[in-house]
């Protein structure tokens, strides 16, 4: 079999020693969620991140084009079959764990533990799991990384232990219906609205009267910062990650928002 260093020679003899290419060898990220999350997924193999637990219990359907493993011939499959086998054929020295009931109350702790991060991709149907996830990773003192996609954008926030708390960012209260919690949720989701998909659609989907808006360019922007974000956690570069209560905003087809820092830090100080 062809060594990691044949396949990531080019990796190896740029930008990466290797002991820094090392250090991503062996961690291991929990990916919570395969429809951005497969993006995320791949791009990780791609970097040679050595383990990857991949978390989701729903199957590939015919609306799923924008994620990684959508295909016609993947329809009725299960996400994580499908992105299993599509991961190790990209680097079969990567240690794949598929888990096919995704995230639940009774496993989210056993997943957080065997992970040295966690990327939050659950969809906002499943909120009380994606809020279980926060608090494991919280109590078990690891970051959680969640990007949702804006169209062609996609907007990064990094929770660590002991900072802003996923609930406090995003004013959760156990309880309230979407109808009350989604407008809350989309003040931070979506630090601005692009034109062609206004306000009035994400509220419409946030109330659950239709689908978010959503593009391919956007969910593969939301890999890449994500990509970079871990890159730079496991190499120890945290100068370069920008924490909640900020975050970085892309949205590669409007020349002024190629990349910008949001920051909501006045809005808590102010409540202090």
């Amino acid at each position: 079999m062809i060594g990691p260093g044949e396949i990531f020679q080019r990796s190896l003899t740029a930008h990466l020693p290797p002991a820094a290419f090392d250090a991503l060898r062996r961690s291991s990220v929990l990916i919570a969620g395969l429809g951005g999350g497969s993006n995320i997924a791949e791009l990780l193999v791609r970097k040679g991140i050595g383990r990857l637990l991949i978390a989701d219990l729903d199957r590939y359907e015919p609306h799923n084009v924008r994620q990684r493993g959508s295909a016609a011939s993947a329809w009725g499959r299960l996400k994580t079959e499908v992105m299993r086998e599509r991961l190790l054929d990209i680097n079969p020295h990567a240690d794949i764990v598929a888990v096919p009931e995704g995230i639940t109350f009774e496993n989210v702790d056993a997943l957080v533990a065997r992970s040295d991060y966690a990327v939050d991709m659950i969809d906002f149907h499943g909120l009380a799991e994606k809020v279980a996830l926060h608090r494991s990773a919280r109590r078990a003192g690891k970051l959680v990384l969640t990007a949702p996609s804006i169209v062609n954008g996609a907007v990064l926030y990094v929770f660590r232990p002991g900072g802003i708390t996923f609930e406090e960012f995003f004013e959760y209260e156990a309880g309230l219906p979407m109808t009350e919690l989604g407008p809350r949720f989309l003040k931070r989701l979506i630090p601005r609205y692009a034109s062609e998909a206004p306000q009035e659609l994400y509220v419409a989907a946030a109330r659950g009267e239709r689908t978010i808006p959503l593009d391919a360019v956007g969910v593969d922007q939301a890999a890449v910062l994500v990509a970079g974000a871990l890159e730079n956690l496991i190499l120890g570069r945290e100068d370069r990650v920008v924490i909640a209560p900020r975050g970085i905003q892309v949205d590669v087809s409007d020349p002024a928002y190629l990349g910008r820092i949001v920051d909501f830090t006045h809005d808590f100080e102010a409540r202090k």
